[in-house]
């Protein structure tokens, strides 16, 4: 099953049984996130919908026109302030809503999506070049996840799973070239409609990111948790 059928499939679903992002199991329920400043720091706030729906939207036209990446990502938006940008493997990326505010239009939101595809695609190109292509295998046995606004299916025996091989395969030993991340992202962004030339224009914006990779780590347990300022 691809992933916009399983994602179509996982909705009605949870459309069924109730579990939307709005009623008693929402998402902020299920993930712990709410309104009190009390919340497990591990866990970023819930992005708005109309920006989570803005990302969730533009991220899967990027991927339903490039089918050469190889990879499926679940795209997740944290609703903090802060510009931050990362990955976990090939499975998860996650961007703040702080930097899709940021993105004034469509085409500097996607060049900034792209940026970190670009680097995944690169990472699993080099995985699979020394042997260590392997992906961490998605758990399909959890079913009703809850969902992220955006319509995003969530469940903890992926985030189980991510963890580990985030821990067995750590991002920072992989060895991507830079300029094979960076063609990997224009060729996503040609392949998407976009100017391959966006890119460079929102280097500032990609710049302001980089402290997603400590947020990252934070998140992954490998440093403490970060105190996310919503």
């Amino acid at each position: 099953m691809n992933r916009l059928a399983a994602l179509v499939a996982g909705l009605a679903l949870l459309s069924s049984t109730g579990c939307m992002h709005d009623g008693e199991w929402s998402v902020s329920r299920a993930l712990g996130w709410d309104d009190n400043p009390g919340f497990d720091p591990k866990n970023p706030p819930k992005a708005s919908l109309p920006v989570a729906e803005r990302v969730e939207v533009l991220g899967r036209k990027i991927l339903a026109q490039n089918t050469f990446t190889g990879i499926e990502p679940l795209i997740f938006t944290a609703g903090v302030k802060e510009s931050v940008l990362f990955h976990h493997g090939t499975e998860q990326l996650w961007i703040s809503e702080g930097l899709v505010n940021k993105c004034k239009t469509d085409a500097e939101l996607a060049a900034v999506l792209c940026a970190e595809l670009g680097q995944m695609v690169a990472e699993k190109r080099t995985a699979k070049n020394v042997g260590r292509d392997v992906d961490p295998i998605r758990d399909a046995s959890f079913g009703g996840s809850p969902v992220l606004g955006g319509g995003t299916p969530v469940d903890a025996g992926q985030q189980a799973n991510l963890a580990f091989h985030e821990k067995r395969f750590p991002r920072g030993n992989r060895g991507v070239d830079a300029t094979d991340a960076a063609q990997a992202a224009r060729d996503l962004l040609k392949g998407a409609g976009f100017d391959p030339a966006d890119l460079d224009r929102v280097a500032p914006l990609l710049k302001q990111s980089e402290r997603g990779e400590n947020i990252r780590k934070q998140m992954g347990s490998s440093a403490p948790a970060p105190d996310w300022k919503k």
